[in-house]
């Protein structure tokens, strides 16, 4: 089984020569480097550029050790590179050169009082400057190559291409057809899409590929990053948010169920910064929520989705993995963030009739979707049996009052239709297969 990632190459594809270094984000093991080499390479290749013009430096190689220092590492491109003529260099896990004191002012008192420092920053800004014939494409681990890194250090001039883990379209186009696409989600929605796990071809041996990953990859690497004395305690946040997927969560109501439910001390100001590294390191994505009435986001609580469902498995510890309609929710989220779309939890508040009483009543859309001046409203139903759940599903959207598009995805609906009330009603597998879908006018 290969995974070929077109969505990926024509991004790369489309950036070639656009004066910017190309910087692949996304989460570990997404399969950033295998991108780049041999996908992206053998594009190159068949599109007549010589091998002797691409040139790559994998950073983790322990033969490329002395490149961990950044002055070695631009000492050594220039001594590669060629100063004319088109020519690519790619540089893996970027991350592992190390920031350091300039010695060029040892002894040199400044005007700030601290010492200047040299990072692979600086090597990637000199590259862009000496040398426009090459166009430079770099990876790294995902909890060091920030966007907000990006987008300061680079000073504008850094390219983002965010790299996801394998989508279910993906999945099902590289799955023979004898596998129906009820089993392909159930497997997905358990294992997730990292690639070196949709590889492995028993249970137990994606268990233990996804808990390395996790502990290892993930945990730990977050733990060094931010010199974290409490890794226990990390583990303990992510795993709170991986049987909450769905939920709204607070950084007071998490500090304070630990306190009186796991004798902990962790307070509020740390539970907030565990959730900053998480979502830095592409494990999780924040979904705040957005008043639709007032038109503003609203601070507070926000719902945590995790960027691969394999992972939320590990952080759980594989329990719990019968609540498939909560990682149905997260399979749609991540969709609609593939696809680049701007993504808010809605919420609605009107003064209704209940039982007598005139009440004030919040409901829920789960996602209200953004893209260049379109605006949908979604929700994610897994089983809709009769009238009356299908009713409870349209109460947000009757409340709403514009004419934007309204959609009910769920798993056991077929197709696209839609109904007396304007309600567009998607089956999740026809959602999750079709990536243009909303680029068009549904109806």
């Amino acid at each position: 089984m290969q995974f070929e990632r077109p969505k990926y190459l024509q991004k790369l594809v489309s950036s070639i020569g656009n004066g910017m270094i190309k910087v692949i984000t996304g989460p570990r093991r997404s399969g950033k480097s295998y991108l780049l080499n041999p996908i992206f390479t053998e594009y190159l290749l068949a599109h007549g550029i010589p091998k002797d013009r691409i040139f790559m430096l994998d950073l983790s190689d322990d033969r490329n050790e002395e490149l961990h220092n950044p002055i070695s590492l631009g000492k050594k491109v220039r001594s590669i590179l060629p100063r004319e003529g088109q020519a690519f260099l790619f540089i893996d896990e970027i991350q592992l050169c190390e920031s350091i004191e300039s010695p060029y002012f040892e002894g040199v008192q400044t005007v700030s009082g601290k010492k200047p420092t040299i990072t692979f920053y600086s090597v990637l800004n000199g590259l862009l400057s000496s040398y426009r014939n090459v166009d430079v494409y770099v990876t790294g681990s995902n909890s060091h190559m920030l966007s907000s890194d990006i987008a300061t250090e680079f000073r504008g001039r850094g390219w983002q291409i965010h790299m996801h883990p394998l989508s279910f379209g993906e999945l099902r186009e590289a799955t023979p057809t004898s596998v129906n696409d009820f089993n392909l989600w159930n497997s997905f929605y358990r294992w997730g899409g990292l690639p070196g796990c949709a590889l492995l071809a028993t249970e137990k041996e994606k268990r233990a590929y996804l808990k390395d990953v996790f502990l290892t990859t993930y945990i730990r690497d977050v733990a060094d990053r931010h010199a974290l004395r409490n890794e226990h305690s990390l583990e303990e946040v992510t795993s709170f948010l991986s049987t909450s997927v769905g939920s709204l969560i607070s950084a007071n109501k998490l500090a304070n169920t630990f306190r009186s439910k796991e004798n902990s001390h962790i307070s509020p100001d740390t539970v907030r910064k565990y959730f900053d590294y998480l979502e830095d390191a592409f494990l999780v994505s924040k979904a705040q929520r957005y008043d639709l009435k007032g038109k503003e986001t609203i601070g507070g609580t926000a719902k945590y989705y995790f960027q691969d469902l394999g992972l939320r498995s590990a952080a759980a510890g594989f329990k719990g993995m019968d609540q498939e309609p909560h990682f149905m929710e997260n399979a749609i989220y991540n969709e609609l963030q593939a696809r680049g779309y701007q993504v808010n939890v809605g919420v609605i508040s009107t003064n209704e009739m209940v039982n007598g009483r005139q009440t004030r009543v919040n409901r829920e859309v789960d996602f209200v979707v953004e893209t260049h001046g379109r605006r949908f409203y979604i929700q994610s139903a897994y089983w809709i049996p009769d009238a009356a759940k299908l009713s409870q599903e349209k109460a947000a959207f009757r409340r709403i009052g514009d004419g934007f598009t309204k959609i009910i995805v769920s798993k056991f609906t077929d197709g696209i239709s839609s109904d007396e009330d304007g309600v567009v009603r998607i089956g999740l597998f026809d959602f999750l297969k079709n990536e243009t879908l909303l680029d068009a006018p549904l109806f």
